[in-house]
């Protein structure tokens, strides 16, 4: 009896072993491996990154498909280039949509961003700060004004206007970022 205790636990030893061998083989990765040796399956290219550049064209804003009338629209369309990371066409969709309201904060806030991103801090901190003079209670356009003067290595000023955003509201997500930028 022993020895047929032995014989199965060979048995089912090798079983395993060829059980490994063949998932090894024939498993997933090997599948995708041999069809994309095969030519079979093209590579599929990576989604176009969004990125500013001298050479991305920027399109006339009444060439979009977007409500030129409308600033709430336009903003919103700005929001999804400046998000893409295409700056340069958010400036200008920004500018048309300020023409009709002047008085947005939030879409100042965004233009002088867009701008502070595109290279050009000096008309970044410019318009913020009309966004601090249309709005003096809209925390988020002091902190953006704070970090384009930081990033410029203008570090007094950008240390007394990001106190001035700690001051309008210390404990709020956008009174914490200027904590932290005053703490660097």
């Amino acid at each position: 009896m022993p020895e047929s205790y032995k014989k199965w636990i060979l048995i089912g030893i090798a079983f395993m072993g060829i059980f490994f061998v063949v998932l090894v083989l024939y498993g997933p990765s090997f599948k995708n491996r041999e069809v994309a040796e095969s030519g079979l399956r093209t590579p599929v290219p990576p989604p176009p990154q969004f990125t500013d550049s001298n050479q991305m064209t920027v399109l006339p804003v009444e060439e979009l498909m977007v409500d030129t009338g409308d600033p709430q629209s336009l903003a919103r369309l700005g929001d999804e280039y400046f998000e893409s990371g295409n700056y340069r066409q958010a400036i200008e969709i920004y500018k048309k949509a300020l023409e009709i309201n002047p008085k947005d904060i939030d879409t100042l806030n965004d233009l002088g961003l867009a701008y502070h991103y595109t290279g050009n801090s000096d008309l970044a901190e410019e318009v913020l700060i009309k966004g601090t003079e249309v709005d003096p209670a809209f925390q988020r356009i002091w902190l953006s004004l704070g970090y384009v003067l930081k990033s410029a290595g203008k570090n007094e000023q950008a240390i007394s206007v990001l106190q001035k955003t700690v001051k309008l509201g210390p404990d709020n997500e956008v009174g914490q970022e200027a904590i932290r930028m005053l703490g660097q």
